[in-house]
């Protein structure tokens, strides 16, 4: 059912707080646009990370803004999946889903539910983004002879 975990996204109340910790602290850079909510961070390693307000959450999953106090602040993990149709119903059958299937306006297909934990994860259905564009290697690169 998962293919790979796709992303990870930190749920804040304050982007442009978030936006000045990853940026001025962790010294990472991020693709911000002032009055966005929702930023990109870029971290080697990681193939999305982003930083979302819980505004924003709460209106891409319940379609009211103002329901933001039903959502937790935290870190939503994002699951990249064959079918979100099928592994939507299999999510159901054994626990429950917040977001039934949908497509979002950037063309991604999701569906959300809540880990044991409490905190939001998804599925998703991103097939132009598969490819992994960056190498990551678990053993060190062989010496090379002189």
């Amino acid at each position: 059912m998962i293919r790979h975990l796709a992303g990870l996204a930190e749920v804040v109340d304050d982007v442009g707080k978030a936006v000045s910790f990853y940026r001025d602290v962790l010294g990472l850079p991020v693709k911000h646009e002032e009055g966005a909510e929702y930023v990109e961070v870029e971290i080697e390693g990681i193939l999305h990370y982003g930083i979302w307000s819980r505004r924003a959450a709460a209106q891409a999953i319940y379609g009211d803004p103002e329901a933001s106090d039903q959502i937790e602040l935290g870190y939503l993990l994002g699951f990249e999946v064959d079918s979100v149709e099928k592994s939507s119903q299999h999510i159901k059958s054994k626990s429950s889903l917040i977001q039934p299937p949908k497509e979002e306006p950037w063309g991604q297909r999701t569906s959300r539910f809540e880990m044991p934990s409490g905190q939001l994860a998804e599925i998703a259905e991103t097939p132009w983004a598969r490819k992994i564009t960056r190498s990551m290697e678990t053993d060190p690169p062989p010496k090379e002879q002189p």
